[in-house]
Parts: structure tokens; C-alpha cells; sequence
């Protein structure tokens, strides 16, 4: 090997080199470095521009959302205010309307008053007219019947003739005669229904649409189909319908409630100032709402009822019925008690309902109660009714037979009240109805005197011949004008019609008053 043809490595220079190398290497990242830094700051300078321009941004927002928040407050609080000036506005406007309205039914309340006295002026003008009108006729007629009487007992004498009719008919004459000079007045003839029914004629018969479930009469009285159901009527066939009543007429086969009718308008005709009215037995309150609703209809005026009623039922219905009617039984007398003529307890029996099944005339009967007390102690049941006696006043026996109706019942020892105890607290009664299953007999007469001193007029449901005959008889004796004398349990043959009676009928007026 020669050596001009060898390579000589200077490792010295090797490192040299690479040493140069490695600066040149180093300067270029420290420049990148560098560029990479002034990139960093320049982004971050850029970054906070962009921060604070956000920033600027946000704080132009929030004015602006504070500045509109603001307007919206300011807005909310108008709407406000304008609310409240349309509540004052509407509030002025209701006060001003009631004020209208009070004034309006001021000056309606003034208009009616005045047509309503001018109505009465007239009507108690025409009235005053037409009674004149009929004294002047009843004078002559009298004058005209006395001069013929005068020139029959003239012939009588001078022929010596007279027969015992006309001799009865003088006295008749006479007795006419001094009731027209003690009270200047003729009462009317017993018995005179065409009268009656002229007067009924002269009503309007109510029509309507009448409420499911219940009745209605001619004078619009609602009467709850239930109460009426044990006499064949159907509840929910009842009313929900159009309908036009008819005036009464004496034609049907039941007239009691003809007669009721008319005692009702006339006792209401009658009354001044506060109309009374008393029912004994008033079962459902048939005869009390009747009476007021009559009142109402031809003589409004104040009114206090009083309505006698034992049997618990009836006496719930009593109060229904009244509500029913617009009549507020908290305004009037209803009394829980048998009616006798003492205030001595009665055996009353209690059940069936509207049936006026519950006699308390017989099971008092001093007989009736004796074999009761035979047939509890035959049967060895002594102990067990004194127990009930003792406890619940009561003598434990359901029965039919007390209460005549295949309705049982439960004998009750119950408080009574009399005619006195009722009529006691008034100085006058207007109308007297009584419908009490034979005990009329026992209550009316030991108070005759009583009657005769504060009640208008009497109707008395009598029941059976013997008490009928007594009672009508009883106040003839004592000089009561009898309106009405139809005995119980009889078909009756008359001008309007016949009609068959059950209780009997005795309508009474009192001449004193």
C-alpha cells in the first residue's frame, strides 16, 4: 500500500465541525424559539383586544338589557296604574248602578205603593159603594116584606085566620129584624154555594210550568207529589210540564176541598191589619198554605200561622211544605202536640203519615184504655210495656186496629195543648181549621166562650153524625151565622152539583165580628 494513496481522518476537525453545526442548529430554534414567542405574546395580545372588546360588548349589552328592563318596569308600572283606573272606574260604575237600581225600586216601590192605595181606595170605594147599594136594596125589600106581612095580618085578623107557618115565619121576621138593628147587618143564607162560587169566578186560575215531582192547584200552592202518594199518585210522574188550571166547581164526587177553598178566600177577604190563622191537625199543612196563599193573592197583609201537628212525619212534611211555598216556617207557630181539652197527656198514635189514620178520640176513651190493660195483662206482657212506658213513653204496641188502616202505628205517650193554650196569646184569630178525627167533640165546646170572643170564622171537618149534629147544633144555640152545614158520609144533591162528604163540613161565622 502506498502512502500517497491513503485518507487521513482529523477527528478534530470532525468535531469542529459538528461542534458548528450544533450552534448553527442551536441559533435556528432559539430563532424559531424567538418567533415562536413574539407568535405567543402577539396571540395573547390579540387574545386581551379580543377580551376587552367582549367585555366592552357584554357591558353595551347589560345597559342596554338594564336600559330595556327599565322601559319594562316602567311599563309594567303604567299597565298598573291603568288597571287600578279601570277597577275605581269599574267600581264607580257598580256603585253607581246600585245606586240607579236602589233608586229604581225607591221610585217602583213609591209607583206601587201609590197604585196600590189608589187600588184599595177605589176598590173599598167600589165596595163601600156596592154595600151601601145593597142596604138601600135590603131596606126596601125589608120594607116591602114587612108591609106584606102587615097587610097578612091584617087580613088575619079581620078573617081570624092564621096558620102556625106563618105565624113562624113572623118570628123568623122578627128575630131578622133585631140583628139588623143591633149590628146593621143580614148574614148570609146557610147553605148559599152560588154566592160562593160567583166569588171564585172572579179569580184567574194560576198556570205555568209546574216543578217535577209535585202538584199544583188552581191558586198555584206546589204540593210535593209524595205527600199524596197513598191516594194513587205517581211522584215521579209528576209535574215537569205545562199546565193551565181550572176554577173549582161543586161537581166532583168529593166537595171538602171546595168548601176549604172558599173558606180560605173568604176568611182572607175579611181580615184587617195581621191575618191569624189556626189549623188543628195540620197533617202536611195543606190548610195553613192554602189560607196564606189565598191571603197573598186577594188581601196581602202580615200573616202569622199557626199549625197544631203530633205526628213527627206530618210535622217534617209540614215544614216542607211551607218551604216550598216561600213560607219560612221559622216565622210562624208550629207546635209538636196533640190538641184536647186538657193539657192532661193523651195515648196518640204515631205512623202513617198523611193518612189522617190518627185518631186520638178513641184510644182516650177511658173504655179503650180499660181493655188495653186487660189484654196486656192476659197476655203477660205487663212488664214489658211498663218498661217501655218508663223509658220512651211509649206503650210498645204496633197495631192496626187503633188507627183503623192497614198503616201499623206505635201508641205514644204524648203532651197536649188546648184551644185556650192556641188562642191565648192573640186578641183575635182570623180563620179556625180543624181536622182532628173526632176529638172536635171533646175540644171545641168546653172553649165556646172563648171562640166567640176572638175568632172570625171556624171550619170544622166533623166526623160521624153524632158529632156533626151536636156541634152545628152547639153554635145555632149560640147565635153563630152558619155558612156552611153539610153532614159527613152522605151524597149531596144541590144547585151546583152533587158531592159526596167523608168528615162532614160546618163552616161558622161570628156575627160579633
Amino acid at each position: 500500500m502506498s502512502r500517497s494513496n491513503s485518507i487521513v481522518i482529523n477527528p478534530f476537525r470532525l468535531l469542529a465541525d459538528l461542534a458548528a453545526k450544533l450552534d448553527r442548529l442551536v441559533d435556528g430554534v432559539e430563532n424559531q424559539t424567538s418567533v415562536l414567542e413574539r407568535t405567543r405574546e402577539s396571540l395573547t395580545n390579540y387574545a386581551t383586544d379580543n377580551n376587552l372588546r367582549a367585555d366592552r360588548i357584554a357591558k353595551r349589552l347589560d345597559n342596554q338589557a338594564t336600559a330595556g328592563n327599565l322601559r319594562l318596569d316602567r311599563i309594567a308600572d303604567q299597565l298598573d296604574r291603568l288597571d287600578q283606573q279601570l277597577e275605581r272606574l269599574y267600581e264607580s260604575g257598580e256603585n253607581r248602578s246600585r245606586d240607579g237600581n236602589a233608586r229604581l225600586d225607591r221610585l217602583i216601590g213609591s209607583v206601587e205603593r201609590q197604585i196600590g192605595q189608589d187600588l184599595i181606595s177605589l176598590i173599598d170605594l167600589a165596595s163601600n159603594r156596592a154595600h151601601e147599594i145593597n142596604l138601600r136594596f135590603d131596606g126596601l125589600s125589608a120594607a116591602m116584606n114587612a108591609q106584606a106581612r102587615a097587610g097578612r095580618i091584617l087580613l088575619e085578623r079581620l078573617t081570624g085566620s092564621s096558620s102556625a107557618t106563618e105565624k113562624g115565619n113572623v118570628g123568623a121576621a122578627t128575630q131578622l129584624t133585631r140583628k139588623q138593628t143591633n149590628g146593621g147587618r143580614e148574614p148570609l143564607a146557610t147553605n148559599d154555594l152560588a154566592f160562593h162560587q160567583r166569588a171564585l169566578n172572579r179569580l184567574s186560575p194560576w198556570k205555568g210550568e209546574v216543578p217535577s215531582g209535585f202538584l199544583v192547584d188552581f191558586l198555584g200552592i206546589l204540593t210535593d207529589a209524595n205527600f199524596r202518594a197513598q191516594y194513587g199518585i205517581e211522584p215521579s210522574k209528576a209535574g215537569g210540564t205545562y199546565l193551565e188550571t181550572k176554577i173549582p166547581h161543586l161537581d166532583g164526587t168529593n166537595g171538602e176541598w171546595w168548601f176549604e177553598t172558599v173558606d180560605w178566600l173568604a176568611a182572607a177577604q175579611d181580615a184587617r191589619d195581621r191575618f191569624v190563622m189556626v189549623t188543628l191537625g195540620a197533617c202536611y199543612g195543606a190548610q195553613a198554605v192554602g189560607a196564606y196563599r189565598a191571603l197573598q193573592l186577594i188581601n196581602p197583609m202580615p200573616c202569622k200561622l199557626v199549625a197544631v201537628e203530633p205526628e213527627p212525619e206530618n210535622f217534617e212534611w209540614l215544614k216542607r211544605h211551607l218551604r216550598d211555598n216561600g213560607i219560612d216556617p221559622s216565622e210562624h207557630w208550629l207546635i209538636p202536640m196533640a190538641i184536647s181539652d186538657s193539657n192532661s197527656p193523651v195515648l196518640f198514635p204515631i205512623g202513617a203519615a198523611g193518612s189522617g189514620a190518627n185518631n186520638s178520640f178513641a184510644t182516650n176513651d177511658p173504655g179503650e184504655r180499660r181493655g188495653f190493660i186487660d189484654r196486656v195483662i192476659a197476655a203477660g206482657k205487663a212488664p214489658e210495656v211498663l218498661s217501655d212506658i218508663v223509658l220512651n213513653n211509649s206503650i210498645g204496641e204496633r197495631t192496626n186496629a187503633l188507627l183503623g188502616q192497614n198503616s201499623p202505628g206505635e201508641m205514644k205517650i204524648m203532651s197536649a195543648v188546648t184551644i185556650k193554650d192556641v188562642l191565648d196569646p192573640f186578641t183575635a184569630v182570623d180563620f179556625l181549621e180543624a181536622d182532628i178525627q173526632q176529638s172536635e167533640i171533646l175540644v171545641f165546646p168546653p172553649f165556646l166562650d172563648l171562640l166567640r170572643a176572638k175568632v172570625r170564622r171556624i171550619h170544622i171537618g166533623t166526623h160521624g153524625a153524632y158529632n156533626h149534629q151536636t156541634l152545628s147544633a152547639m153554635f145555632k144555640d149560640a147565635g153563630w151565622d152558619i155558612v156552611f152545614d153539610y153532614g159527613p158520609d152522605a151524597k149531596h144533591r144541590t144547585s151546583l152539583g152533587t158531592f159526596e162528604t167523608c168528615d162532614g163540613i160546618l163552616t161558622v161565622r161570628n156575627p160579633d165580628l
